[in-house]
């Protein structure tokens, strides 16, 4: 966007400089079509890094760190001549994820007691008989438990999770010699049955999870024209969101997010009345990476008008002892493909001068050229209207074969400060490297009301965030 206006900038200088009285164009005006060709739609997949481990502290914060029977540390009694309780404490978790599916795996160590007694009509008749595992100096007995969550990105743009029970083993099983009596597929369904509790409690919150605020935003800001300062207003107009797998890899999870639209840069600030239209929905793919840009600028004159003067007024031109300021630029549609710039200055000598032509764009060579530039001269100072027919040959030769401007060049010179802009701390923990590996004017069109431009813009672009929010 930048670019354009840099352009613009120079095309003017470039046409002030060539002031020339060339021949004019003697075939007869075809059929002019005063619009530029559909651009292809524009394809925007930035993958997003985030360092893991803050991620995963949260995690542990999440997840128990005990899963205790119910009441401890009383007992539970099933049956009349039977009661026991049990505590689980995990170790750290170990996490992973492929193309979605989160795994979380942990071993940690168990302690149960235990007693029995007889019972006569549901009443207990003797004293109860105990016994335990992992307690006192005794060891605790080691089990292990792995969750398994699969992550679904949802049309509406809400998340919802799978999560269940993938594995759970007791690794020493407890015996109670004193009552003959191996309670470890006890624990074992009562660790189960706390775990299930939490992968269920855990769904039901991540899909209360509301993102409508950050939907809203979104919205506007896809539909509604943002103001960019004298850059002119954009629209992103999305055709297509989408978001890849979520991966984990070393230290850092990875996914992607991608947009298909046809963006337009214009100096028209208005915005599309009514209702903004709801975002398409969110589809779910691989992850992919690259920005494919193709991008339509429109400008009115008056807009460029004003571009121009915020540049150029009052800058001052030392001409062979003499001093020219300028104090106005207007900039207008002539048809057919013609602009006509004119220019008023003051200084050693006051008065205005008017150019016009038709800019022709090489796609191929990446230059532009004034097939039919001339100009016209007006002052009221009459040593310069003397030297008209001199100043008038001079250029003609200073022209001959040179009336073009590089811009290739230009856009090559503009790379350093866009990478600059691909490779910056974008907010407290986020930062964007990468770097642009084309850009190319493809469409350059002088219509009457307007200027339009097309340009293909791509490059290579990541997202890293350090995980803390």
């Amino acid at each position: 966007m930048k670019f354009l206006l840099i352009f613009l900038f120079v095309s003017v200088s470039f046409w002030l400089q060539s002031c020339s009285s060339s021949k004019k164009a003697v075939q007869a005006r075809k059929t002019w079509i005063d619009t530029l060709p559909a651009l292809p739609n524009s394809e925007i997949d930035l993958p997003i890094k985030v360092f893991a481990t803050p991620i995963l502290a949260k995690a542990e914060q999440v997840v128990p760190k005990e899963f205790t029977s119910d009441s401890w540390p009383n007992y539970i009694q099933p049956s009349c001549d039977f009661r026991y309780k049990y505590r689980f404490v995990r170790s750290g978790l170990t996490v992973s994820c492929l193309h979605g599916k989160i795994g979380v795996q942990f071993t940690g160590n168990y302690q149960v007691a235990g007693s029995r007694c007889l019972c006569s009509v549901d009443r207990p008749i003797t004293p109860w008989i105990s016994g335990s595992c992992g307690f006192g100096t005794e060891p605790m007995r080691k089990i292990t438990i792995s969750l398994s969550s699969q992550l679904h990105f949802m049309p509406s743009y809400q998340i919802r999770t799978q999560t269940s029970l993938a594995h759970l083993q007791a690794l020493d099983r407890c015996q109670v010699s004193l009552f003959s009596s191996d309670v470890t597929q006890m624990v074992v369904d009562s660790v189960k049955s706390s775990v299930l509790s939490f992968c269920s409690s855990l769904d039901e919150t991540i899909a209360g999870l509301s993102f409508s605020s950050a939907l809203d935003m979104a919205r506007r800001f896809s539909y509604k024209k943002t103001d960019l300062g004298n850059y002119g207003f954009v629209s992103v107009n999305p055709l297509a969101i989408r978001i890849g797998q979520l991966d984990y890899s070393k230290d850092s999870f990875a996914i992607s997010v991608g947009l298909t639209c046809r963006p337009l840069l214009t100096s028209d600030s208005s915005s599309p009345a009514g209702p903004l239209a709801p975002l398409p929905p969110l589809q779910q793919l691989e992850n992919h990476s690259g920005i494919s840009l193709y991008l339509n600028a429109l400008y009115d004159y008056d807009f460029i008008s004003k571009v121009l003067n915020d540049s150029l007024h009052n800058r001052v031109f030392d001409v062979k002892g003499r001093t020219i300021v300028v104090k106005n630029v207007s900039v207008r549609g002539m048809g057919q493909g013609q602009v006509e710039v004119k220019v008023d200055f003051e200084g050693s000598n006051k008065g205005s001068i008017t150019l016009h032509g038709t800019p022709k764009l090489d796609t191929a060579k990446q230059t532009l050229s004034v097939v039919d530039l001339s100009y016209s001269l007006e002052s009221q100072d009459l040593v310069l209207k003397m030297a008209r027919s001199l100043f008038r040959n001079k250029i003609r030769k200073t022209l001959e074969g040179k009336s073009y401007l590089d811009v290739g060049a230009l856009i090559r010179g503009s790379l350093p400060a866009i990478s600059s802009q691909f490779n910056r701390k974008l907010t407290s923990n986020l930062y964007a490297i990468g770097k642009p590996r084309d850009i190319r004017l493809i469409g350059l069109l002088a219509g009457e009301h307007n200027l339009q431009a097309q340009l293909y813009f791509a490059a290579d672009l990541s997202i890293i965030s350090n995980g803390n929010y």
